[in-house]
């Protein structure tokens, strides 16, 4: 199920966050993030699997911040993530989504092209160890 994050899930966000990236958000970005309606996570039984944090860049939806657990990975919540954060920004009337990913994580690319996202651009020193790979998507 997915649905809006609640200060409770901070400690299991940070979690998957913690085990997703090699340079985690602070827990304090997702406790300032509590208020917008594009940060969810998805629950099974329980568990925090994933979560998802969609907001506004420069009059674009941005998704800021994406991760599923690897416990939890290849079964479609990353899929059903992405989706949820495209509907949600088709009703604030948005035409495009964009996102960083880190040049390296070519998985990521590939699982975002696979849904609908291309290679748009890319900014040298984005993340403080890499470049990052713009990829926009049309809604």
């Amino acid at each position: 199920m997915i649905r809006r994050a609640t200060i409770a899930d901070v400690p299991k966000i940070m979690q998957v966050e913690d085990l997703s990236f090699p340079v985690p958000w602070p827990d304090f970005f997702f406790k300032a993030h509590l208020n917008n309606p594009g940060f969810v996570v998805y629950e099974r039984e329980g568990n925090i699997c994933g979560y998802a944090i969609i907001g506004n860049s420069k009059g674009r939806a941005h998704l800021q911040n994406i991760a599923v657990h690897p416990l939890f990975r290849r079964q479609g919540i990353g899929a059903e993530l992405i989706e949820w954060c495209i509907d949600l920004v088709k009703l604030y009337g948005y035409r495009e989504m964009v996102l960083e990913v880190r040049e390296k994580n070519t998985a990521s690319q590939n699982f975002y092209a696979n849904s609908g996202f291309k290679v748009s651009g890319t900014v040298k020193g984005y993340y403080v160890d890499e470049n990052a790979v713009i990829m926009t998507r049309q809604i």
